[in-house]
């Protein structure tokens, strides 16, 4: 594997590089020297592995089953990341292109229709707020909220992210029924962004 396809893998699955070499205890220009080698170095993966706690370059001996679908409501709930054991797994999906990723299903109509309840999105952890695509839908949980947005900058600050929903449904009283709202980043305990789905149909 060369370290240019190693760096597209921490890319695919919203791995930020400062961070990556922070908790690899290494600088960030040491970090990108490796990505310039032709062959990058196995204890070099098995460096990110165990920092990440999940195999992202198939070097575990036990065979992938493939994605989880965890018993986890997006639009619902809130506190937990997806990695601990506390989370049901509904099912494995084995979808090349979603390796490393979790899938959750929608719930709720915020995100309709480019999200519709019942449909699965799989998701991969993002290690820090300045690696935020904006404009993109991520899961954002906070200690009181799991929600599926669109994340954009915020007019409150640096400090802040704004969350928007795509369905723009008004109330009888001609409200926005799922209104953007803005949320301090220190608020954020977990965050994934979203790079796939399945509708209900294709499950």
């Amino acid at each position: 594997m060369t370290g240019e396809e190693v760096r597209e893998i921490l890319k695919k699955n919203g791995i930020g590089l400062v961070e990556l070499a922070d908790n690899l205890g290494i600088t960030n220009q040491a970090l990108n020297s490796r990505f310039y080698a032709k062959v990058f170095k196995p204890e070099y993966l098995a460096q990110i592995n165990e920092v990440l706690g999940r195999d992202l370059f198939g070097l575990s001996d036990t065979p992938e089953k493939g994605q989880k679908i965890l018993d986890i409501r997006v639009c619902a709930g809130s506190g937990i990341g997806l990695d601990g054991n506390e989370n049901k797994v509904l099912e494995f999906v084995n979808i090349p292109a979603f390796k490393g990723s979790y899938g959750l299903v929608v719930y709720g109509e915020s995100m309709y229709d480019k999200y519709k309840p019942g449909d699965v999105v799989f998701v991969n952890h993002v290690t820090s707020t300045r690696d935020i695509d904006f404009g993109r839908c991520y899961v954002v949980i906070t200690p009181n909220d799991r929600l599926l947005k669109s994340i954009y900058q915020s007019k409150l600050g640096d400090e802040y992210l704004r969350l928007c929903s795509y369905n723009t449904k008004l109330n009888p009283a001609g409200d926005r029924e799922y209104p953007d709202r803005d949320i301090n980043k220190n608020d954020i305990l977990y965050l994934y962004k979203v790079v796939g789905r399945l509708e209900r149909e294709q499950l």
